[in-house]
């Protein structure tokens, strides 16, 4: 699959019953447990396949999930460490309304002023706004407060985030 969206990783079985604890990614969103286009890959191993999970439910910060066919502990303790996705390109589910960080990583950014400062290598989600980490060809990085203060306009079918620049917010 070419558009994969990550949820997050399996990190421990959890009870008898087969559940599982899901560590949520930052591209994860609640609405995604709901996909019937789901599947569970271990990177290591380079294998995929489908899922259909029975429920999610939140616990703790983090996500309790029950995999059909999955049926106790010891089924459970079998998947611990592989990832889960959706199919992003196939989805079934409405997408959250809030931008994911795969959306924008790779992208290229620049200065309303035409100067390439890089591409976004990292986006850091906060309670208020993300902050895209912007990576120069040089390896300078640059934080930039993903707000329309700085934002002027972002191209997706080019990859590319023009930005304003204020004093202070990267190097000269």
């Amino acid at each position: 699959m070419t558009d994969r969206i990550h949820l997050g990783r399996f990190v421990k079985a959890f009870g008898i019953k087969g559940e599982l604890k899901l560590y949520a990614s930052d591209d994860f969103w609640p609405e995604a447990l709901d996909s019937e286009q789901l599947f569970i890959a271990r990177e290591s191993v380079g294998e995929e396949r489908s899922v259909v999970l029975e429920y999610g439910k939140p616990h703790g910060g983090q996500y309790i999930v029950k995999i059909e066919g999955v049926d106790d502990r010891n089924d459970a303790e079998e998947i611990v460490g592989e990832d889960l996705f959706i199919d992003g390109e196939d989805m079934d589910v409405a997408p959250p309304e809030r931008e994911l960080p795969h959306q924008v990583v790779g992208m290229t950014v620049r200065t309303d002023q035409g100067r390439v400062l890089g591409k976004v290598t990292n986006v850091m989600v906060g309670p208020a706004q993300s902050v895209y980490e912007v990576t120069g060809e040089d390896g300078k990085v640059a934080l930039i407060p993903a707000v329309p203060a700085f934002i002027v306009s972002r191209d997706d079918a080019k990859k590319e985030i023009v930005i304003r620049v204020i004093p202070g917010l990267i190097d000269a």
